[in-house]
């Protein structure tokens, strides 16, 4: 066998290795809808707000950061979404042109590993609520984790519950829109990380999924400002069906919860 056949050879079965080691081709995620479909601007902004509030209390000394660690984790790498959606948001936003320093900043303090890290990171996101800068710089993309994002999500499921009864429907509307707004918004980051999927087959699921998780979100949404309870319920049962639905490929465990 001449030299130059026994390279391309070798250079066919380098190419294959790779191929096998990187798994199979993953199809990239369907385009993102406008986002005031699934989260409007002024939803999203108030929950920021509040995001930044509770994440300055939690580090307010060291043993306020120590007993809320976890929580900081989890809300900083949602916090990093929603500050894409911001910056993405198809209407003028309050913190529009501060998302791509608040986009840096949340993923600054969700790398925090300690009290002095984490002080640093809430006060970087802090001054990017101030920051003008480039939201075409972002797109919607792999950017915050995975686990943090989906411990997120039944803590705010949870509150979005509650406040749907009674006269809190109308009470709390406010809030319901916003948790809502922070659901979709999650379904829409969390998107493009598909490393929970095995197959092509199951990446394709993963993105069904989160695109239910997000358009049912919305449907609740809507409902709130529309001051439709039993739509919001309606809606509400779809959206944990698209939860259970996902759990039952990707995560048996948290079937139910």
């Amino acid at each position: 066998m001449s030299r130059s056949k026994l390279s391309g050879l070798l250079g066919v079965s380098i190419v294959a290795l790779v191929a096998a080691y990187n798994g199979p081709a993953v199809a990239a995620p369907p385009p993102a809808p406008k986002v005031s479909s699934f989260a409007p601007a002024d939803d999203l902004v108030g929950q920021t707000d509040e995001y930044v509030k509770d994440l300055t209390e939690s580090v307010a000394s060291e043993q306020d950061y120590k007993d809320a660690q976890e929580k900081v984790a989890k809300q900083s790498n949602t916090l990093i979404l929603m500050a894409l959606a911001l910056g993405l948001h198809d209407t003028d936003n309050q913190y529009k042109a501060a998302a791509p320093a608040l986009f840096k900043a949340a993923g600054q303090l969700a790398a925090a590993k300690d009290y002095a890290a984490a002080k640093a990171g809430v006060a970087a996101v802090k001054a990017a609520l101030e920051s003008k800068g480039n939201a075409t710089e972002l797109k919607w993309e792999k950017a915050a984790s995975l686990e943090q994002l989906m411990k997120q999500v039944p803590l705010v499921n949870t509150k979005l519950k509650r406040f749907l009864k009674g006269p809190r429907f109308l009470k709390n509307a406010k809030e319901t829109a916003g948790y809502t707004a922070v659901l979709g918004t999650i379904a829409e980051g969390a998107m493009a990380d598909t490393s929970r999927a095995k197959t092509p087959a199951e990446v394709d699921q993963w993105y069904q999924f989160s695109g239910q998780m997000r358009d049912h979100a919305a449907e609740v949404n809507a409902a709130i400002h529309a001051k439709d309870r039993a739509a919001a319920e309606k809606a509400m049962k779809k959206l944990a069906q698209s939860c259970d639905d996902c759990h039952t490929v990707f995560h048996k465990a948290a079937l139910g919860k």
